[in-house]
């Protein structure tokens, strides 16, 4: 099998949700109730995924070696990436995927001796039978059909991921949320307060949302972020608020090739509406990135950049698990920008 940018997406997609469907099946018949595993929403498992590329490389290193050094191959690398993510799910989003603490052998909860053998003999008969099948199926489906799954399976996965983790990094507790609106709100009220900007509700943007409604969502989730990683916080509040600071409806009107020109015409409106710091300039001509080809030169411009591309996507792929969360985090914004300005 070559070891084609195809062949590892397509492998990658499938045995995702491959997996994810082994281990519902055994969680739900064991638990007697569905049971959607996983750290993520959708009906894949990124984990068996990666195993499954991590395995196949594996299979391929080892061919014409003994089986007991297969067996012991298999059995470190199955643990070891079974540890990794483990201990990346419990430090980094705070959950446990799977607890063996009441098993013999155990490290942690993560990772047993009687699981770890489990997986070696699921990587077997990866060897022996999935391996082969998968190799049969790749050369049967027509390499569109191939890129299509993938190009479908993957930015799912994508997107999902980002929610989770966004949901997880960004939890605050009561105090920090109405410390935060605060100063979100002080720093944004003199530039929402402009005609110009306020004019940006008149234009629909994505589905369902203004121009406004855009920049305000992307320059919120923007300063969540920059605050955690302690950024320049009203660099990124009024980069995001003017980085769409244009006065057409892209989908029906205004210049060609769009995506290539606007960040430029947000950025000269913005020099006639506000004063600009180089950050702010910076994150309203790069927010396009890569199709503004020199890159960001700021973190506060990466930031602004990503949750840009991240907001729009959840647009247009309408995650509806986000709206609640969405709508409400709106509607306190507008609250409290009401009060301040009374």
């Amino acid at each position: 099998m070559k070891p084609d940018m195809l062949t590892i997406f397509f492998s990658f997609s499938l045995f995702s949700i491959l997996g994810w469907m082994l281990e519902v099946s055994y969680r739900s018949v064991r638990d007697k109730r569905f049971v959607n595993p996983g750290l993520l929403r959708g009906p894949y498992l990124p984990l068996y995924g990666v195993g499954a590329l991590v395995l196949t490389v594996t299979v391929y290193s080892l061919q014409g070696f003994p089986v007991p050094v297969k067996a012991v191959s298999y059995f470190f690398v199955t643990t070891l990436l079974e540890l990794i993510s483990g201990l990346v799910a419990q430090h980094f989003f705070a959950v446990t995927l799977w607890d063996y603490s009441d098993q013999s052998y155990n490290y942690h909860g993560h990772i047993c001796l009687k699981f770890s053998i489990y997986w070696v003999i699921l990587a077997f008969a990866f060897e022996h039978l999935i391996l082969p099948c998968f190799q049969g199926l790749t050369t049967i489906l027509p390499a569109a059909l191939q890129w299509s799954f993938a190009g479908v399976v993957i930015p799912l996965m994508f997107i999902d991921f980002i929610t989770v983790a966004i949901r997880h990094f960004l939890h605050l507790t009561p105090p920090e949320k109405k410390q935060l609106k605060r100063q979100f709100t002080a720093t944004a009220k003199p530039l929402l307060e402009l005609p110009e900007v306020k004019s940006l509700a008149q234009y629909e943007h994505h589905r369902g949302k203004t121009r406004l409604d855009h920049v305000t969502e992307v320059a919120l989730l923007s300063f969540l972020w920059g605050q955690r990683l302690s950024l320049d916080g009203e660099a990124i509040i009024r980069g995001a608020l003017l980085h769409d600071l244009f006065y057409y409806d892209w989908l029906r009107e205004g210049p060609r090739l769009h995506g290539f020109r606007h960040h430029n015409i947000a950025l000269r409106n913005a020099h006639k509406t506000t004063s600009l710091s180089k950050k702010e300039e910076d994150i309203i001509k790069k927010h396009m990135w890569p199709l503004t080809v020199v890159p960001p030169r700021y973190m506060e411009s990466w930031v602004v950049s990503l949750v840009d591309t991240f907001c729009s996507a959840r647009d247009y792929l309408n995650i509806r698990r986000n709206r609640k969360t969405q709508k409400q985090t709106e509607y306190e914004l507008a609250q409290e920008t009401a009060d301040i300005k009374r």
